[in-house]
């Protein structure tokens, strides 16, 4: 009695853990091990998953909308004995069950087959090794019972994988739990070390696919063998072999850490008996071919720091989104044409979430309309697609990210895409473009006549249009400053000039929480040629993203709620499979150009609370509509929802101005902070003798109780005194909340190095009211500031490249009166 009852235990792990835990299957929808007499007899099937939930009393309710059946064989492996008797069992009853399929799982690995021809079943033409989504269980129902004989389920749901994310998670978790008894140094090297062995498992599956595996070398499946001892000697021998041997060297770098831990036998990081426990968890991940996510996103979530995450946010994207844009910029590619060669071109790619998902898109579109063939492959390998990124360790990264969806990763090269110099490449301008650029303050200007900036944004725009082709389309990520701020009106008038601006797609605050809660956009448009006419003509399409299927806040959880017919009611982002089992677009790609609810005065939904909810979504905005305002704004909020920002008079409508595009520098003088001003030496002046007292600004925001200092020596040169200012002036923060501005009336100031004091200069001949600057020009300084969590604001760069347009001095008065920005 011993085997059933601990298999038993192991099917009862496997619902809550799996099933429930990972795939999120209902739990009252899943029976194990109960009599269906009146269907299956005395022989009871191990694992049933249903649409509806059993009660014990609605059995034919249950069995006739079931969508999964499987055969648990505890301890079991492929084909042995006991697999070959659940095929058995399969066979006999996934009939009786009215079910066109069944699964045979030790709960490590899964099979999935075909009950009429027992040939195993493949996804996208790929294996099957875990059990999936209630919604993939349902399609491959659907698609069997119309055609019984199928083997292959091709298909386009942008959630398909070869093993599910949740699954793969599921595995990195049981890694987390070796990895707590082993001295990584930092989470890098545990995650590179888990990178590295993925790399090693993936490089067999490559070669086999390609048929190219030689039966005379050491492959991940030779490593195995029943002594620890040796087991990590055959790792090591592979690990040299494709260092030495293939084209495995490029991306050397990545399991060197892999190598370091597990070498030197018994001083070695990682134990032996640890290292076969991880061999066989990442065994148990096969086939990665294919895989539908980002797995570099993955193992970070997984493994990395709040911190460590962020700075990975730099450069990542969440693979819902990279899927879809993707999907969206390359509809025209549905077919394989061999005249039809293009390129797609990644200017700062990070690991290559925008180029992987490219990839998978044209892949599966050729597999769709049929015309895949050796040709489309090759050329989808070494002529398609393009990455740079400054940094070297990235383009390891994307090369693997590349390598892992099919390949590639030939053309990934790490150069300063702003820099033309720097290009790496033949081509000089590529058909399409797809981004999600770095923002702030960099060092290289960007290349226009409208405004002066070094912001990154701007300077990626800019290059952009310089490397794509007339015709050529791009997708490009960018914050909001791009689209409405007011010092950036001249370069949206530029870009409505060069280009077809087709649509602009806002995406929620939370959308690269918690890496980043910049507010962004999708911008998508297509190089004009300089024979158009000199403005755009055509309507842009503009449309609100409010929930993408994870929750509104920094816990990004998913949200996962459903309508009726198995819709999502929070996701406007990913494709779902109806109760019936058909492929179903997500809503942004069914609206995607044609969705306009102006009439209608908005669409209803459901939000997070569960409160009813009418706002504006989508529609068409006229051109003659973007250039009646005088910002040119390209914000859908601002057209589609009424856009105001409180206490904001950036858009008031001036009437004259004394000049546009002054710089900064000819206007103001910048006092930097004193260093050395500390707590303890500041205590140490209480009993100075001296009447006249000195508000001390910081890198806080409210500086209402400001202490108040005597005039005193530099703590860092006696010889000399602090710098001081009795003047009217703006406190701006230099660390911190960098960028911040204070108004401060006329009164005495000194400040330590987290703060600057800026007065007008004597020399300008312009009227300023500092007030006004206070309040309206907040933008502007936010320009020049770093976005980290602790951002840094750059005063030679503002002061070299920071425009403003200056109205006349009573307009600048009425704008801001009444003021609350006094202290």
């Amino acid at each position: 009695m011993t085997k059933p009852r601990r298999e038993a235990l192991t099917v009862s792990r496997y619902i809550h853990e799996v099933l429930v835990g990972q795939l999120s299957i209902p739990f009252r929808q899943i029976v194990n091990d109960s009599t269906f007499e009146n269907y299956t007899g005395t022989k009871r099937p191990d694992l049933l998953i249903s649409e509806f939930e059993f009660d014990g009393s609605n059995d034919a309710q249950f069995i006739e909308n079931l969508v999964a059946y499987a055969e648990v064989k505890d301890g079991c492996t492929l084909n042995d004995h006991d697999w070959r008797d659940a095929i058995e069992q399969g066979q006999h009853k996934a009939p009786k069950l009215k079910l066109p399929y069944f699964i045979v799982t030790n709960t490590h690995y899964s099979v999935f087959y075909n009950a009429k021809t027992l040939e195993e079943i493949t996804l996208n033409k790929n294996t099957i090794r875990e059990l999936q989504s209630i919604d993939i269980l349902r399609l491959i129902k659907n698609r069997l019972t119309k055609e019984p004989e199928l083997t292959n389920i091709q298909t386009n749901i942008d959630s398909i994988s070869t093993i599910s994310e949740a699954v793969f998670n599921k595995k990195l978790w049981e890694l987390a739990i070796i990895y707590r008894g082993i001295n990584f140094k930092d989470n890098q090297q545990k995650i590179d070390f888990t990178i590295g062995f993925i790399a090693l498992e993936f490089y067999e599956e490559k070669v086999i696919l390609e048929n190219q595996k030689d039966a005379t070398k050491i492959y991940w499946s030779e490593c195995a063998d029943e002594s620890d001892e040796k087991l990590v000697a055959n790792i090591e021998a592979y690990i040299r072999r494709l260092s030495e041997e293939t084209n495995f060297k490029e991306f050397i770098n990545l399991i060197d850490t892999l190598r370091d831990a597990i070498g030197e036998g018994s001083k070695s990081l990682v134990a032996q008996e640890d290292v076969r426990r991880i061999y066989q968890i990442i065994d148990a991940m096969r086939p990665l071919h294919g895989a539908g996510f980002d797995l570099f996103g993955a193992v970070y979530e997984m493994f990395a720091s709040s911190k460590e995450k962020k700075e990975f946010g730099e450069y990542f994207t969440r693979r819902h989104y990279t899927h879809l844009f993707a999907k969206l910029l390359l509809l025209d590619e549905q077919f394989w044409n061999a005249d039809r060669k293009f390129t797609v071109f990644d200017p700062a790619c990070g690991t290559g979430g925008f180029l992987t998902e490219g990839y998978k898109v044209l892949q599966n579109n050729y597999e769709q309309s049929g015309t895949a063939c050796r040709e489309a492959r090759a050329f989808l390998e070494h002529n398609c697609f393009y990455g740079v990124d400054v940094r070297e360790e990235n383009i390891s990264r994307t090369r693997l990210n590349m390598f892992l969806v099919g390949d590639g990763h030939t053309n990934m090269k790490s150069a300063n895409s702003l820099l033309a110099e720097q290009h790496p490449f033949p081509q000089k301008e590529f058909d399409y473009i797809i981004t999600n650029p770095p923002y702030g303050t960099g060092t290289v200007p960007a290349q226009t006549s409208s405004i002066s900036t070094v912001r990154y944004e701007i300077a990626f725009l800019c290059r952009i249009l310089q490397l794509l082709k007339v015709g050529g389309r791009a997708c490009v990520i960018q914050p909001d400053g791009v689209l409405e701020n007011p010092s950036f009106t001249l370069f949206r008038k530029e870009l409505l000039e060069n280009c077809e601006i087709k649509a602009v797609v806002s995406l929620p605050k939370f959308a690269f929480a918690p890496y980043t809660k910049e507010k962004t956009y999708a911008l998508f448009f297509t190089k004009r040629s300089k024979n158009s006419p000199r403005f755009q003509q055509s309507p842009i399409w503009m449309y609100i993203i409010d929930n993408d299927g994870l929750a509104n806040s920094d816990k990004r959880y998913p949200t996962k709620l459903r309508n009726n017919r198995n819709g999502w009611l929070h996701d406007e982002i990913s494709g779902w499979v109806s109760t019936e089992g058909e492929e179903m677009p997500g809503v942004l790609e069914e609206r995607w150009l044609n969705f306009d609810d102006s009439e209608s005065e908005g669409t209803e939904w459901m939000n997070e609370k569960g409160v009813p909810t009418k706002l504006r979504k989508g529609g068409l905005i006229s051109i003659d509509e973007v250039v009646s305002n005088k910002f040119h704004l390209l914000l859908p909020e601002y057209y589609l929802r009424s856009w105001t920002s409180e206490n904001d008079t950036s858009y008031t409508n001036y009437s004259e101005y004394q000049g546009k595009g002054v710089p900064c520098r000819d206007l103001f003088e910048i006092t930097g902070g004193n260093s050395g001003l500390t707590e303890e030496y500041l205590y140490s002046l209480l009993l100075h003798n001296n009447d006249r007292k000195y508000r001390l600004l910081t890198a806080s925001t409210d500086i209402g109780n400001a202490v108040q200092i005597y005039q005193c020596q530099d703590p860092k040169n006696a010889s000399r005194k602090i710098k001081v200012v009795s003047d009217e002036g703006i406190h701006i923060v230099r660390n911190g909340d960098a960028g911040h501005l204070n108004y401060l009336p006329h009164g005495d100031y000194t400040a330590t190095d987290h703060a600057y004091i800026l007065t007008k200069k004597e020399s300008t001949n312009y009227q300023i009211s500092l007030e006004w600057v206070a309040l309206t020009q907040v933008d502007l300084f936010k320009e020049f500031s770093s976005k980290s969590d602790n951002g840094t604001w750059n005063k030679s760069a503002f002061l070299k490249h920071a425009i403003i347009d200056i109205p006349s001095y009573e307009e600048q008065v009425a704008a801001v009166k009444p003021s609350n920005l006094h202290i």
